[in-house]
């Protein structure tokens, strides 16, 4: 069985919002989960969402988004907060997680950077992962990826069911 999942969505579609809510989902249903989801907490002064990436082993959440003033013109991404969010989920690969989640390959894995590394880490400890990957961001996603990895919708009884059955698999 595949052990890399990755949710292909248009862009619009509120990844953030199902990815946090199926990370509540599988836990109810009693899965390990180590990695991220995104929160966007409200808005910057300048008009961007306030987002932290939560860790879903410990619940901390990291903030990612540096506030920039009222003057800025857009958010940029807080690259500490990222950095203290991706060494969570390295150190949730050690404590008997049964599945990573990633809320994206965005942009800053595009780039190498980001939460790449750590994608690479959980798939070479052989922990299942699932991640997002808006359509636009496909290519770069399929070169990082190769052919390894099955695409499932966004829809939660889908992965659900994939999740639970590669538990089942290593039980």
């Amino acid at each position: 069985m595949t052990l890399l999942a990755a949710i292909p969505y248009a862009s619009g579609f509120e990844i953030d919002r199902f990815m946090a809510d199926l990370a509540l989902r599988l836990k109810a249903r009693g899965l390990r989960l180590g990695g991220v989801v995104q929160h966007n907490d409200g808005d910057c002064d300048a008009g961007c969402l306030s987002m932290a990436l939560e860790d879903l082993a410990s619940g901390t959440r990291f903030p990612i988004s540096e506030n920039r003033g009222a003057a800025s013109s857009g958010c940029r991404l807080d690259a500490t907060g990222l950095a203290a969010a991706g060494a969570a989920l390295t150190a949730s690969l050690a404590d008997g997680t049964e599945l990573v989640i990633v809320n994206k390959f965005g942009r800053q894995e595009m780039l190498g950077q980001g939460l790449r590394q750590e994608i690479g880490e959980a798939l070479m400890a052989g922990v299942p992962l699932l991640i997002a990957v808006r359509q636009d961001v496909l290519p770069a996603w399929r070169e990082f990826a190769g052919d390894e990895w099955v695409e499932l919708p966004a829809e939660q009884d889908a992965i659900e069911a994939w999740a639970l059955s590669l538990a089942r698999a290593a039980a």
